[in-house]
């Protein structure tokens, strides 16, 4: 039985919370003033470029000879810029289990101000042509260079063509880690499928790696520029999706590489986060490249202009509400006192069946024991990533480059199995028989709001989604006593509903359709999404389990150790075997 009192009280807090993030709400910041005049963008000569680039190396997997052909091609470019640095960064790498060179090439254009603006595309493909993709963002580079040679500049322009974007971005990652002043750089614009036939929102990337937000000023500059170029709006996300993509952080761009680093970055792109599909990867629209060569050069040439540092309006994190901002810590903030009243209640109701009863103690390691479930699934995961029956490719990768296939299916059916095995050994549904289902209850909402406590300072919008998980336990925990385990089990799946939704908009986003659960556990034994969080949806699973196992409890339970014994069959003492009869009767 649980204290509804207690439950009420600890709710202040959640009310306090919300009142205060509504009135935390910030306005969404002006976009950037935009130069008064840029130079045009020489689209047809760009897609020009990019075709010949595709045909000349039609093979540019990263450290092949096509990618170092071009590598070559685009340092001659950058070498023709008059008053410009070329530089070129050598590194080592892993590509499909093959070690191999890679090659960044740099062109630094100086400025006024050592602050830098960075422009990466990508100059490897792992697919045949890729003209439409890095062909193209490769053309773009060089035509950005081209046109921003002749002009003076604020700030300092450095401009890489990067290798190594087929695995994990990785010569993006390279970069930052080699630059001796990494924090000059303010902004970081990362290019991508510029010459696609058909171009459609959204042109502006700001997702990462992690639970983070791009910064809100830069993000409305970039949209306004992205919209008038592409003459089609680029939307905000709304509410929910914006909430989602900080649930389950999954940025496919090399910009979300830059952001893992620290960096201020977001891509711009043509076609979105995924890549087009090989077969439209193999021609370059001119008209395309002109749109999407004009948003990057006058973002480029804004953000250069801007009379303060680099863009900062609105909140370090936040998620759009309308013409609105809700701050991150806000929302951080309710996640947390939501969290109170299930947690605070089942720490009193365990703390007083373990005075009553020192056997509650072993409540405890009884609910954790279930978690070895769904633990059982995740060390047989990394166990075949191992031996290589699931990849594990560097984040961000490509999705399409990763199919399901044949390894799909048998990996869901070991996966099952070892579910199965750990069920057989742990049997879930067994209670211990001195143990009231209060009791256990109450030791299965420790577990849970412990596990959710522990999410929330890795990500507190996924613990938002969650907070219901920890308020299952409560149904087993009622004076009445616990109702049937479907019913526990019914409460415990819808209370992993929200997490569900927001994890299939993020899928639905990057078109990823029914094979979202197995990209997903590529992402988890690539590390994407790391082994604490992984352990603790283990837990979190393994309270839910005990909670629905708390309802087979015997109900009557045991009377507790050291209290008073009175009654038929508990008092010591005269008449404890019932009436005596009296002498004469006994004679007779």
């Amino acid at each position: 039985m649980f204290n509804a009192r207690l439950y009420r009280a600890a709710l202040i807090p959640a009310v306090i919370a919300f009142v205060v993030m509504m009135f935390s709400f910030e306005p969404i910041p002006h976009a950037l003033q935009e130069p008064v005049a840029t130079p045009e963008f020489a689209g047809t000569a760009s897609a020009r470029l990019a075709r010949q680039i595709a045909l000349r190396a039609d093979d540019r997997t990263p450290g092949s000879e096509g990618d170092r052909t071009i590598a070559a091609q685009v340092r001659d470019a950058f070498e023709s810029i008059e008053g410009g640095r070329v530089s070129v960064q050598n590194f080592s790498g892993d590509f499909r289990g093959e070690d191999v060179e890679m090659q960044n090439v740099i062109l630094t254009i100086p400025g006024a101000s050592e602050r830098t603006v960075l422009v990466i595309a990508p100059r490897d493909s792992d697919r045949h042509l890729g003209a439409a993709s890095s062909a193209s963002a490769t053309a773009e580079l060089i035509s950005l260079a081209r046109a921003l040679g002749t002009q003076r500049h604020e700030r300092t322009i450095m401009l890489v063509s990067t290798d190594g974007s087929a695995e994990g971005a990785l010569g993006a990652r390279e970069l930052i880690d080699s630059l001796p002043r990494s924090d000059d750089i303010e902004v970081a614009i990362a290019l991508s499928q510029s010459g696609v036939a058909d171009p459609e929102p959204p042109f502006v990337l700001p997702w990462g790696t992690g639970p983070e937000s791009a910064d809100a000023q830069l993000l409305q500059t970039a949209r306004q520029v992205a919209s008038r170029s592409f003459g089609e709006r680029d939307s905000n996300p709304g509410t929910w999706a914006g909430l989602s993509r900080l649930a389950f952080p999954a940025g496919l761009s090399e910009a979300a590489a830059l952001r893992g680093e620290g960096v201020e970055a977001i891509g711009l792109s043509a076609h979105g986060e995924r890549l087009v599909p090989p077969e439209d990867d193999t021609t370059v629209s001119s008209e395309t490249m002109q749109r999407a060569g004009t948003a990057a050069l006058d973002l480029i040439l804004t953000l250069d202009q801007a009379e303060r540092g680099a863009p900062s309006g609105g909140p370090d994190d936040y998620v759009r509400l309308g013409g609105n901002l809700i701050p991150g810590w806000s929302i951080a903030l309710l996640a947390l006192t939501l969290l109170l009243p299930p947690l605070l209640t089942a720490m009193e109701a365990w703390g007083r069946e373990q005075r009553q009863n020192w056997r509650t103690r072993r409540t405890i390691p009884w609910a954790l024991e279930r978690a070895l479930l769904p633990l059982a699934a995740l060390l047989l995961a990394y166990a075949l990533s191992i031996v290589g029956l699931i990849p594990d490719p560097p984040f961000p990768f490509d999705p399409a480059a990763y199919p399901p296939g044949v390894k799909g299916p048998i990996v869901l059916v070991l996966l099952i199995a070892a579910v199965v095995l750990a069920a057989l050994l742990v049997r879930p549904m067994r209670t211990p028989l001195d143990s009231q289902p209060h009791a256990l209850a109450a030791a299965s909402g420790l577990v849970t709001g412990g596990a959710l406590v522990v999410l929330w300072f890795l990500n507190p919008y996924l613990t938002l989604l969650l907070f219901p998980a920890a308020n299952v336990w409560l149904l087993p925990a009622r004076a009445a006593g616990p109702p049937r385990a479907f019913v526990v089990a019914a409460f415990a799946v819808a209370s992993l509903l929200g997490a569900l939704a927001a994890a299939t908009t993020v899928a639905v986003q990057l078109d990823l359709g029914p094979a979202a659960p197995w990209h997903l556990l590529l992402m988890v034994a690539d590390g994407q999404v790391g082994l604490g969080t992984s352990l603790v949806w283990c837990v979190l699973l393994g309270g839910l389990i005990a909670a629905v196992s708390a309802t087979a409890a015997d109900r009557r339970g045991v009377e507790p150790l050291g209290g008073s014994l009175r009654g038929a069959g508990t008092h010591i003492g005269p008449g404890a075997l019932g009436a005596t009869p009296p002498a004469e009767a006994r004679l007779r």
